[in-house]
């Protein structure tokens, strides 16, 4: 099924780079203009300017690409950047903490290439839709670089670990070969070239299948790219288990703009008729009452000007006449509920605008403020929601996960015309 393989990874010379810290990012995706100022400032050589380069008024997406190409030529020939002399699997392990419990946990993933298969294949398993926009922006940054300049992010199933054990093990509690220490979080890499173990993670990989969790326009652009150039049917990817201890998704809340105090009335009462609608009377208790909820439970919180409600469907017969081509699995999902019974009609034929935010604090705040008329506030997915999801064929609503935390970018790359 999964066929992977080691790659001669690409990363920053630490005789050069006095502080990996200042040169790594997050991912492209998720980094606001704001911070790419600051990442711009951070460092010249700050891997933001690959990834996401600034543009001027008068230029448009081409002009960035042709540049970040232009910075990744000039990085690998002055040895900035520098490539392994030997395949090597990744470890890369992130200690952090955790939003749910506030602990200090970590999660390990090892990187690889992956060999490009179509989804119908059934080997590698998207659970979200894209947009052809997003691809395009990527497909352009691929063809300057010709390189995988960020890993994307996928989960395997190993109920005994085995795979993460072998590749550990491998490392030998050596110091690892690049460390970065951002914003409390510790991300470092270890490279593993021994044959037998790297024949050994193949060899256990190619029983599995992988579900994407980050990076579905990435892979998809690949895909794209690889039928440009058939030599590039590889992507750099990190997989993680279904079963790590650190594997944390979080909810994405819903902050609606555009609706009257009439509107809000008119959808609450509409609501009531679907959902019972259990009153909230201290905004105190939402944020605990939301850190509780889960995605599979179905429900989830209304957060108004005239008040607080937690929402359950009364019946399911509106859901499956509405979503009868979904899976029980899609319908069970508290934003499944949402988006197909109160947030597709609400917007239909309407200026009704969709905001979202990671922070119930924050959703309900806007709604105080008088900033939004109302907020929907899902409880928190799972990685065993997508999987179910997934299997059944079907691709969760937009917004659905977050990842966290995310794979930062600039600590690995790969050329895509390595063999």
């Amino acid at each position: 099924m999964a066929d992977i393989s080691a790659f001669r990874g690409i990363h920053y010379n630490m005789d050069l780079i006095s502080n990996l810290s200042s040169v790594v990012s997050p991912p492209y995706d998720v980094i606001s203009p704001e911070e790419r100022d600051r990442l711009y400032a951070r460092d010249p050589h700050n891997v933001v300017r690959i990834i996401l380069q600034r543009l001027a008024a008068d230029e448009s997406p081409s002009d960035g690409h042709a540049r970040a190409g232009e910075v990744w030529g000039v990085w690998r020939r002055s040895g900035i950047l520098v490539e392994d002399a030997e395949p090597a699997l990744y470890v890369y392990r992130q200690s952090f903490t955790s939003p749910l419990s506030g602990a200090t946990t970590s999660r390990t993933a090892f990187l690889c290439a992956l060999k490009l298969v179509p989804y119908e294949d059934g080997v590698v398993l998207p659970h979200e839709h894209t947009k052809a926009a997003a691809k395009a922006d990527r497909l352009g940054l691929m063809r300057a670089t010709a390189a995988n300049v960020e890993p994307i992010m996928g989960l395997y199933e190993d109920p005994g670990q085995r795979i993460i054990g072998a590749l550990t093990g491998a490392t030998g509690g050596t110091p690892p070969m690049l460390r970065a220490d951002v914003d409390g979080d510790v991300h470092e890499v270890w490279a593993v070239t021994e044959p037998h173990v790297l024949e050994k993670v193949r060899a256990e990989m190619a029983a599995r299948r992988i579900w994407i969790a980050d990076g579905h326009h990435r892979y998809e652009t690949a895909l794209n790219y690889s039928r440009e150039y058939p030599a590039a049917d590889r992507i750099m990817i990190a997989l993680i288990p279904f079963e790590a201890p650190g594997l944390v998704v979080l909810p994405t809340h819903r902050i609606v703009r555009g609706l009257t105090d009439e509107d809000v009335d008119d959808l609450l009462g509409e609501m009531a008729r679907l959902f019972e609608m259990a009153e909230v009377r201290d905004a105190s208790d939402i944020e605990s009452m939301v850190s509780g909820m889960r995605s599979a439970e179905g429900s989830f919180v209304v957060a108004s000007r005239g008040g607080f409600w937690r929402a359950r469907l009364r019946d399911d017969s509106d859901l499956r006449e509405a979503a009868r081509d979904r899976s029980d699995a899609w319908r069970s999902l508290d934003v499944s509920i949402l988006q197909t019974l109160v947030l597709d009609p609400l917007m239909e034929g309407s200026a009704t605008e969709v905001g979202y935010t990671r922070h119930a604090d924050e959703a309900v705040a806007q709604v105080q403020a008088g900033e939004a008329p109302v907020a929907f506030l899902v409880g928190f997915p799972s990685a065993d929601d997508l999987r179910a999801v997934t299997s059944a064929g079907d691709r969760m609503p937009p917004k659905s996960t977050y990842f966290e935390p995310k794979l930062w970018s600039g600590l690995l790359m790969r050329r895509l015309d390595e063999q």
